[in-house]
């Protein structure tokens, strides 16, 4: 009486349902059921096993996969920054950010608000002209740097309001 007692019990491993709340597949024996020893592996067994490892897997792929994109794009800037070099023979050497530069040409060539794009604040504002030969240039560019040292310029400040409307402040 007592083995085919187990008996039926061992059996009900092999009579499946499907959970009606969230459809999953379960095992009449894992339904509170259970027999002293662990009973063999069926392939409802097998599968979870190979789910559980695939899903392993994948995870595993998906990290090495970031970590391979990661260094790809820190590769790519690096041999930006280097293809960037050989061309760019004013900011670069001066260890300026190119997009901290608005083009003038004229007084100057470029006005470098430094530090604009890679801190807080503005660091200093460069303006950035080609060494000329020209006379005419040249007196521009003392002009320039006279009007500065002696500070013969007009201080402008401009808020932007919550609205959006700029009001300008002497």
């Amino acid at each position: 009486m007592r083995d085919d007692i187990f008996q039926f019990f061992a059996l009900q491993r092999n009579i499946f349902g499907v959970c009606p709340h969230s459809g999953e597949l379960f095992r009449l024996s894992d339904c509170k059921i259970y027999l002293k020893s662990r009973p063999k592996a069926d392939w409802m067994d097998l599968v979870e096993t190979e789910t559980d490892r695939l899903a392993g897997s994948e995870e595993r792929l998906r990290e090495m996969e970031n970590q391979l994109r990661e260094k790809a794009r820190e590769k790519g800037r690096r041999l930006a920054q280097l293809a960037i070099r050989k061309i760019d023979s004013v900011f670069g050497p001066r260890k300026l950010n190119p997009d901290d530069a608005k083009v003038l040409f004229h007084p100057v060539d470029f006005l470098v608000f430094n530090g604009l794009n890679s801190r807080p604040q503005i660091k200093e504002i460069i303006f950035l002209d080609r060494e000329s030969t020209s006379r005419e240039a040249r007196r521009l560019q003392m002009s320039i740097e006279k009007v500065i040292e002696r500070e013969k310029y007009e201080w402008l400040t401009i808020r932007i309001r919550e609205d959006g409307k700029i009001v300008e402040e002497p």
